[in-house]
């Protein structure tokens, strides 16, 4: 075998398609063959080479096969590029050179010279497995290696590897949007796209097909197109007793056929099969009316406003994602993208389920016992045996954060992606962790706890979530909108569960933002202030005179500020809010908890909202009054001194807080 040089402009036309059996791999073919600039297209030139290396596999044409074709792969694939090099130099300068085509079951790869990959270009084409193992099994009893799933990630790592990441489409997609589909792959594979592409004359095509098309091409020499009515998935020539390609198939996502089609025998081959054509659809390149969220859209995606503003970070699109499976009671970390749980979760039908949001500072949960003391107490109000300790739970968190990357400075980590990410970034900050239980899977749906199998689930999400100090509401403020949604009484849904039923607050959500609002102010049955809807409110007024102040004097700032928050009876009891008032007390800032109305609010020199995520932010207008000082040579909002102070006596508390370190209480939970 004759070596062959580095990838040059001939190398980059040449063009390796890959696949499975039923993949529509032959209407591809014929696609490519009409181009104007394709001088050669072959039909599976590899195919003697896989029949020589498995002469246990049964085919009708064996012998065909193997007197046609070269059974040397590599000396085939050789031969084809000097061929195409040939033809080039014939052609000149002056035109861009021609294009061969190659077609390509996946599982004929093996045995090929790794070397040889580099060069040509290589495309992937995939197809649901559902409807490729219905089709197989038609004819032959299917197998893992017989589908291709394994061959076709192994090419597609391979490639990788070599810095040759190829494309990836999926057969749905080339049915159901046939054009779209082709001209993104032409880009990835940077050659102009030709409509010619979309339809070919129906008929047999002696000069491309194979030696086995009167065996497998009927339906594919019907059609005239990817969307041709003529193309049937399972054609007549599956009596022949071989089930080699493919005709086109339907548009849906598996190819028109669903689950219970498959035998009970296959579905464990199904379950084989799923995860590699899931990773596979990930990477594909998919028409816009479909496309899946991935790294290239996170960063063009809004960032959340109000008290949860921050800027949109790729590093979250990897993150690990713990996740206690109540029903096998395991805890595993998964990659973002494959996180996941059952549609019949309690969670998910019923918001049967209570939450947290806590904040990392330098690798320290902050205030992680008030954080567990309120989540165990709210699980507890629901009857819901969370099945760990609060010691294994803030474990498990540790060990999250960890994995991720996002604890101690010093962590070392095996994973990979955690690698991937931390090599991006030194910057540990900016970490909000959304902690989920939910009561678990449910054997129907159904609210009774009774139909709840196992334990309950749990989930924890760490996140970069960084809100700018400088041109964020911490120094522009937020607004407010009284919505007409109350807070409700105690005995209707207790304000003190931090649950997964929210509606209530995201009611008044909606029509707070409707109003152009940050937040909704909230009212309790009253008609007093109780809260914001995801935040704790506070105003700041005049209180009493200043001891060294003058009778007579009637300056303002001859009171002492005072702070007021509403009382704890409507809303929820905030971790930060407790914070605040204990600073307040601490550092000789009055305050005090009781009713107050909307009028009180209105009047007021400052207000801010708390939040685990949002520390202290302040509040430059309440359904359309201004509360704000303005900066005296801008005339722009600038946060109240009261406020102001809070926020530094705050962010000095959550450093001597991270400064305590992780606390040796904490214990490993193992299971």
């Amino acid at each position: 075998m004759s070596s062959c040089d580095q990838e040059d402009v001939t190398d980059s036309r040449c063009i390796h398609c890959w696949s499975g059996p039923r993949c529509v791999s032959t209407s591809l073919m014929y696609s490519f063959a009409q181009r104007k600039d394709a001088s050669l297209v072959l039909d599976e030139p590899l195919y003697a080479h896989y029949l020589r290396l498995n002469p246990s596999i049964p085919r009708p044409y064996r012998n065909l096969v193997l007197e046609q074709q070269d059974s040397d792969g590599d000396a085939v694939l050789v031969k084809n590029l000097q061929v195409l090099k040939e033809i080039s130099a014939t052609i000149g300068s002056k035109e861009d050179p021609p294009l061969i085509y190659l077609k390509h079951m996946a599982k004929h790869r093996a045995g090929i010279n790794k070397d040889l990959l580099l060069h040509g270009r290589h495309v992937l084409l995939v197809r649901s497995p559902e409807a490729v193992i219905s089709s197989f099994s038609e004819v032959l009893e299917p197998t893992l290696q017989e589908t291709c799933y394994v061959a076709l990630l192994e090419l597609y790592s391979e490639l990788r590897s070599m810095g040759k990441t190829p494309p990836v489409i999926l057969s749905e997609d080339l049915v159901a949007a046939p054009e779209v589909t082709l001209r993104m792959l032409c880009s990835e594979l940077k050659i102009e796209f030709d409509p010619g592409m979309l339809t070919w004359p129906a008929g047999p095509k002696p000069e491309i097909d194979g030696c086995w098309a009167p065996w497998w091409y009927a339906g594919t020499h019907a059609s005239t197109g990817f969307g041709s009515s003529q193309h049937s998935d399972i054609d007549n020539g599956q009596k022949h007793g071989c089930c080699h390609n493919d005709a086109a198939h339907g548009g849906d996502s598996d190819g028109g056929v669903k689950l219970y089609d498959i035998e009970p025998s296959l579905r464990p081959l199904l379950e084989e099969c799923r995860p590699i054509y899931e990773f596979l659809r990930r990477k594909a390149l998919r028409p816009s009316h479909n496309i899946s969220l991935s790294s290239s859209h996170v960063s063009s995606l809004p960032s959340s406003t109000g008290t949860h503003a921050h800027a949109a970070d790729p590093r979250n699109e990897n993150i690990l994602i713990g996740i206690r499976d109540g029903f096998n009671n395991r805890f595993d970390l998964v990659w973002r993208p494959d996180a996941k749980i059952s549609v019949l979760d309690s969670g998910f039908m019923l918001g049967d389920g209570v939450w947290e949001g806590i904040r990392v500072h330098k690798g320290v949960l902050l205030f992680i016992e008030e954080h567990l003391d309120r989540f165990y107490e709210g699980a507890k109000a629901l009857d819901m045996d969370i099945g760990l300790t609060q010691l294994q739970l803030e474990s498990l968190i540790y060990r999250t954060l960890d994995a991720n990357g996002m604890g101690r400075e010093n962590t070392n980590t095996s994973s990979t992606i955690t690698k991937s990410i931390t090599a991006t970034t030194t910057s540990n900050e900016g970490i909000h962790i959304r902690l989920m239980v939910t009561r678990g899977l449910k054997s129907t749906p159904y609210q009774h706890p009774n139909v709840t199998i196992g334990l309950p689930t749990v989930v924890i999400i760490p996140e970069y979530k960084h809100m700018d100090p400088m041109n964020g509401p911490k120094k522009k403020g937020i607004a407010l909108f009284t919505s007409c949604i109350r807070r409700g009484n105690p005995d209707v849904q207790d304000p003190n569960w931090n649950s997964h039923s929210k509606l209530n607050c995201i009611a008044a959500c909606i029509q707070a933002s409707k109003a152009g609002a940050d937040e909704a102010l909230m009212l309790d049955p009253r008609g007093f202030v109780a809260t914001c809807n995801s935040t704790n409110f506070f105003i700041v007024r005049k209180g009493e005179r200043a001891p060294s102040s003058s009778s007579s004097s009637s300056s303002s700032s001859s009171f002492l500020p005072e702070v007021w928050a509403p009382t704890g009876s409507y809303q929820l009891r905030g971790i930060t809010r407790a914070k605040v008032i204990e600073l307040c007390l601490k550092n000789g800032i009055a305050v005090r908890e009781c009713d107050f109305s909307l009028t009180q609010v209105y009047s007021a020199d400052e207000a801010f909202v708390t939040g685990t995520f949002a520390g202290q932010i302040p509040v430059r207008e309440v359904d359309g009054r201004k509360i704000c000082i303005c900066s005296s040579t801008s005339g722009d909002f600038v946060p109240g001194p009261v406020t102001e102070r809070l926020q530094r006596l705050y962010a000095e508390l959550c450093e001597q807080e991270a400064a305590k370190g992780r606390k040796e209480r904490v214990s490993i939970y193992t299971k």
